[in-house]
């Protein structure tokens, strides 16, 4: 019976963790700065209509490299766009761009390495072989095939990248899950009647939850600095506002208007330096907590 009202009394436990947990990585200096720039920089992509006061794709031919004034905040780009307004609308379809990656690589890593791990035998097997078969892939390689083959949408280009990262997400849970099915409030559930698909999704997974959190935060990082990476070489709509579309623009313009450059390498530094500190905050809280973890591997991508 102790076995039984353990297993039942568990999500009440957790969802208590949870809110202690969240508490104290916002009260981490490094967790609470963090959290402030991602949701700065989320909300104004959000609000974007609101905030840019100008079409971010309308050209006016006497603003080109014009400086900061006369109704552009920040200046204008090469081909006369306000720099201020793409800038707001970048962030949106940048964070677009790097959630439909992470949407990917964690629903079939994270879904995979539940189940093979649990399971084990040959579907954990057959699983090792397809993720070792995706990681030998060269990403960078891949995607410029993909972008060949699909068109000008980045957003299909990112949706590849998810596939290409999934064998991080799958091989860190699949390993968490190991540790985690031979636990005595796991059999406890199997004892008081829990079906097996109950059991992964509400007991496993809530144990497992914190690294995979935190490769959550590395992926969506690499994510945009891989997206923005793309569009600098010139893959993508030149006409959508993105971060890496301004750096290829303001790069191109770098001796005319050499301040241009500036603001989308800041907002890709900020955003990425502060999915990192969050990440590490995150670590932290779970190492003072008495929990062994080590960071997740940076996933591999060529």
């Amino acid at each position: 019976m102790s076995d039984i009202n353990a297993a039942q009394t568990a999500p009440i436990h957790a969802r208590s963790q949870r809110r202690h947990f969240v508490r104290a990585v916002l009260t981490n200096p490094t967790g609470l700065l963090a959290s402030l720039v991602l949701l700065v920089v989320i909300a104004a992509a959000i609000f974007a209509p609101l905030l840019a006061p100008n079409d971010p794709s309308a050209v006016q031919i006497f603003k080109v490299n014009a400086p900061a004034g006369d109704g552009y905040l920040l200046g204008g780009d090469g081909s006369g766009r306000d720099i201020w307004s793409r800038l707001v609308y970048g962030g949106r379809n940048t964070f677009l761009g790097a959630l439909i990656t992470i949407f990917i690589a964690a629903s079939i890593g994270v879904t995979a390495g539940l189940f093979a791990g649990f399971y084990g035998r040959t579907l954990d097997l057959v699983a090792r072989w397809i993720s070792d078969g995706i990681m030998a892939l060269p990403a960078l390689i891949v995607l410029l095939a993909f972008y060949q083959a699909l068109g000008a949408s980045i957003y299909l280009s990112m949706a590849v990248f998810g596939l290409m990262l999934s064998p991080g997400f799958f091989r860190l849970t699949r390993n968490l899950v190991n540790g985690v099915k031979t636990e005595l409030y796991i059999d406890a559930a199997r004892v008081s009647g829990l079906s097996d698909l109950r059991i992964i999704t509400k007991h496993i997974l809530l144990s497992v939850r914190a690294p995979v959190v935190i490769q959550t935060s590395i992926v969506a990082g690499i994510a945009i600095v891989v997206q923005s990476g793309l569009e600098f070489l010139g893959l993508g709509d030149p006409s959508t506002p993105t971060w890496g579309g301004m750096l290829q623009d303001a790069f191109s313009n770098i001796y005319v208007s050499p301040q241009a450059i500036l603001w989308p390498g800041l907002a890709i530094t900020a955003t990425v330096a502060s999915l990192v500190l969050l990440a590490n905050a995150i670590r932290d809280r779970m190492q003072q907590s008495g929990v062994p973890v080590r960071m997740p591997k940076v996933p591999r991508w060529r």
